[in-house]
């Protein structure tokens, strides 16, 4: 992650968990700096981001500013990014769901017995995120993350974890839209125990269709999406 994505996407996530609210005022360019570790450069790359989504007023002499509506801009501004990128993220979950099923066919059938229950403290990481009075969306989609990978670090091979890390990589951005949809977080709970489950009773069919009808309900929502006008 470069150092300009990496302060856009901090500073992304105050505003839209309501840390920085509208009208707040952001950390000055030396105090952004200081706590980054990056040039002035990057900051103000970063801040004109930033502006460009229409999510803070840089007034000079003043500083930056939070706007008013920044919220439904950030929410709006993601749906344009799903409608954007949508033939594209349709395919990646696509492969996904495909490795997904190996991924969990390999754990019931191959799964050391120390490397399943390491994916059942996943399930549970996640389940209690998702069940937090005030979830924290870029917490849960980690957790999701960590999840999944758990799922293929379960098998006996050593290439599903590595693939399904980069491919969950590229998947980042609709994945915080996704899981902050009303519902989607106790829904992914529900289907990530029916995987659980499934693998835990050594029955590779059914947790191989599990995992694949999990990927598909997300990929059926991205496909049929449109972004509020």
């Amino acid at each position: 992650m470069s150092a300009t994505h990496q302060i856009r996407e901090q500073l992304l996530r105050g505003i839209r968990q309501g840390e920085l609210a509208p009208g707040s005022v952001l950390p000055s360019e030396r105090e952004l700096c200081e706590v980054f570790g990056v040039s002035r450069v990057s900051v103000r790359e970063a801040i004109a981001g930033l502006e460009a989504m229409g999510l803070v007023s840089v007034r000079h002499g003043r500083g930056t500013f939070v706007r008013d509506g920044s919220a439904a801009r950030y929410e709006d501004s993601f749906g344009r990014y799903l409608e954007l990128h949508r033939g594209q993220l349709v395919e990646l979950l696509a492969v996904r769901g495909a490795l997904d099923r190996l991924a969990a066919q390999e754990a019931a059938v191959n799964g050391p017995p120390e490397r399943v229950e390491r994916m059942v403290e996943a399930h549970r990481a996640f389940l209690d995120a998702a069940a937090a009075p005030r979830p924290e969306f870029d917490r849960i989609a980690e957790l999701d993350v960590a999840f999944h990978v758990s799922v293929a670090q379960a098998g006996a091979g050593g290439l599903l974890p590595v693939l399904l890390t980069d491919l969950h990589g590229l998947l980042t951005e609709s994945r915080l839209i996704t899981l902050a949809r009303p519902g989607q977080a106790s829904r992914s709970v529900v289907e990530h125990q029916a995987i659980v489950d499934a693998v835990l009773a050594g029955d590779p069919a059914e947790a191989g269709l599990r995992a694949d009808e999990h990927v598909a309900r997300v990929r059926r929502w991205i496909a049929d999406f449109r972004a509020p006008t």
